[in-house]
């Protein structure tokens, strides 16, 4: 069985992140980045200026050069605009991955926290190897962390190591969602803004809060689950955790019960997501976080 697929444990090593930075390496190339229009009508293009890239066009502020004023549009809205311009190469990027105690089991290879960590330890090391901007915030148990400098990808991979630890199943997780309450995201703007958690729901202020993140930036949302859990036969299972080993009954009715339930969320927060222009993309446990990767890779959020 692959390593990659199955690690020996679902706390990765050191030995295990090296590992990682291998198949980031060998992703593939990818295609034709992919340009994305807002509501708003900013929108990236491939036009070139001063041997740059145009990010967006927005009302001029005192600090902008005088060059880059749009005539014509100044002309025909009445308001002086100016492009902005970004460097061809210049990706920026943000994660946000947020960790719920549910996500810290699974049926089959590893638990689904291992395998997000798993991905979002693919995508810090391509962004370095691509000599991409990488922002991050995570949460898991009790623990938050977030950066926007740059340089720190042995900080990021040591958090996602910690991040791994089973005992973050007992220690609670953040009550708000991972995009609301920071000037990271507030402040997002013209990023590929990739998504990994396994919660499905939210409330009024912070769906306000995400829809205004998906307005100025290109927002990828993965979710991973376990469908075996809901086939699994009715009877007793052991279940372990720092707190020792209990038993969990499980009936032929409760799981019928807890899949519908799942689908009729689900369902929700997908029609929610695609309202918002959110690409959303489920994955299986049973998939390997490089096969994962290589969807972001053809979708423009990683490069």
């Amino acid at each position: 069985m692959s390593p990659l697929l199955s690690p020996e444990s679902p706390e990765l090593d050191d030995v295990h992140f090296a590992l990682l930075a291998s198949y980031a390496k060998h992703l593939g190339r990818a295609p034709k980045a992919i340009r994305f229009a807002t509501n708003s009508g900013e929108r990236r293009s491939r036009q070139k200026g001063h041997g740059m890239e145009m990010l967006e066009l927005r009302a001029y502020q005192a600090s902008d050069d005088l060059r880059h004023i749009d005539w014509r549009v100044t002309a025909r809205t009445g308001q002086a605009h100016t492009r902005l311009y970004a460097q061809e190469n210049d990706h920026q990027r943000l994660l946000l991955l947020d960790l719920s105690s549910s996500a810290y089991f699974g049926t089959r290879h590893t638990f689904i926290a291992t395998r997000f960590i798993q991905l979002a330890g693919i995508i810090a090391w391509r962004s370095k190897q691509q000599g991409d901007t990488l922002s991050y915030r995570i949460t898991y148990g009790n623990q938050e962390h977030a950066s926007n400098k740059s340089g720190t990808l042995p900080t990021l991979l040591n958090y996602l190591k910690d991040a791994s630890k089973i005992e973050n199943r007992a220690n609670g997780s953040n009550a708000t969602s991972i995009w609301s309450n920071t000037l990271l995201t507030n402040k997002a703007h013209n990023k590929d803004v990739i998504i990994l958690t396994d919660k499905q729901s939210w409330n009024d202020d912070e769906e306000s809060a995400l829809m205004k993140l998906a307005e100025h930036n290109s927002v990828h949302w993965i979710q991973i689950i376990d469908s075996n859990v809901f086939n699994l036969p009715a009877g007793q299972y052991q279940m372990a955790d720092n707190n020792g080993i209990k038993p969990v009954t499980i009936s032929k009715n409760s799981m019928q019960q807890a899949k519908a339930d799942f689908l009729s969320q689900n369902t929700l927060m997908r029609k929610k997501l695609a309202s918002f222009g959110i690409r959303h993309q489920i994955f299986d446990i049973t998939e390997s976080p490089e096969k994962i990767a290589r969807y972001l890779l053809s979708q423009g959020a990683l490069h």
